[in-house]
């Protein structure tokens, strides 16, 4: 069906949604727009970065790009979390003709961390959802420049998207469907462009939390299976799971009138097997832990000439659960099932490794 689009070149193909826009805290991030459009005006709103007015890209108080017009928009990365691009001239239609797009901005340095100093991930998924219309499509809604105004009929969507794809291409598609293994900490980067309610339902034994909330942590995690995802919202979830299993997770599609459920994505999950415990850092090779899984204690190994001073253990959201004197054998009967990081800390140097406790 025709779309309007954002793309890399001109005279690419256009997608639903654009490509995604990676950036790391603390870099400026820098688009050169041009617009080809021989009679709709256009802009790139950064939805949530904190730009200024100048790149804000709202026409009411920024400018629009006529044809053949371009322009550079620009922003300081400030915070790690997801955000939204998307066209903000008549932006109800644009936006459903399918102007929009994600930006990620990772922590300082790439880090695998959910922001900057946060919890630490393993891998993370991406799901911008929205919906279709197909009849606005075909017959899309024309903007009267002059008047600026547009008269659009009843929304009223067909197609029900995370990605751009629906249905049977989303079980099909793994930058979509969740894998991992037991014990491997998975970041959910949820956003919602559509002009429906999203409600994402985890499987209880994925210990969803709902750690961030456009673009800033919250001052606690939320233990919560569902989040409710209005238009125009981001949220971050971490998962973890302890167990073994394939199920899927819902993601239902809310009229925000009604309140009723319009349609329902079901995204694949399988966890299958145990994480590898792998050593972070640079000389973490020098340090080995056992039995691991353990249950009541752990031994800690340190090949070399390091002094170590004290033992430190995160739990898999970043929250500092022992802290105690260096010794070859710690206590761990306190801590709940779960993916935990020990670090071995001397006046010189940090040391890493994982450990999975298990009752």
């Amino acid at each position: 069906m025709p779309v309007f689009g954002i793309t890399n070149s001109l005279g690419a193909a256009a997608k639903i949604p654009a490509k995604i826009l990676y950036c790391n805290e603390g870099d400026s991030l820098v688009l050169n727009a041009k617009s080809i459009s021989q009679k709709d005006h256009h802009t790139i709103h950064l939805h949530g970065t904190d730009a200024d007015t100048r790149n804000d890209g709202d026409p009411a108080t920024s400018f629009w790009l006529i044809h053949q017009q371009d322009t550079t928009y620009s922003f300081r990365a400030k915070y790690a979390g997801t955000y939204i691009y998307h066209c903000h001239v008549d932006d109800v239609v644009h936006v459903q003709m399918g102007m929009y797009g994600l930006i990620v901005v990772r922590a300082a340095g790439a880090v695998k961390t959910a922001w900057t100093g946060g919890p630490a991930y393993d891998k993370d998924y991406k799901w911008l959802m929205s919906e279709v219309d197909s009849v606005w499509h075909y017959h899309i809604p024309p903007h009267d420049t002059i008047a600026d105004t547009t008269h659009i009929p009843k929304y009223i969507p067909n197609y029900f998207l995370i990605n751009g794809e629906c249905g049977a291409e989303i079980t099909n598609d793994d930058s979509i469907k969740i894998k991992g293994a037991q014990g491997e900490k998975i970041l959910m980067r949820l956003a919602n462009i559509g002009f429906l309610t999203n409600r994402v339902i985890f499987p209880s034994w994925l210990n969803a939390q709902i750690i961030d909330s456009d673009g800033r942590p919250l001052p606690n995690a939320i233990i919560n299976d569902t989040c409710y995802i209005l238009p125009g919202e981001r949220y971050s979830i971490m998962l973890l799971s302890n167990t073994q299993a394939t199920a899927n997770v819902t993601v239902d599609y809310i009229d925000m009138n009604t309140g009723n459920t319009t349609f329902s994505n079901l995204v694949p999950v399988n966890i299958n097997g145990m994480i590898g415990i792998k050593e972070l850092g640079k000389k973490s090779n020098r340090l080995s832990v056992f039995p691991n899984p353990a249950s009541q204690s752990l031994n800690v190994v340190i090949t070399g000439n390091m002094k170590p001073d004290y033992i430190e253990v995160y739990d898999y959201i970043g929250k500092k659960v022992l802290s105690t004197p260096y010794s070859n054998e710690i206590d761990i009967t306190k801590l709940t099932e779960g993916l935990y990081i020990l670090n071995v800390i001397s006046e010189k140097e940090i040391m890493h490794c994982k450990f999975i406790k298990q009752n």
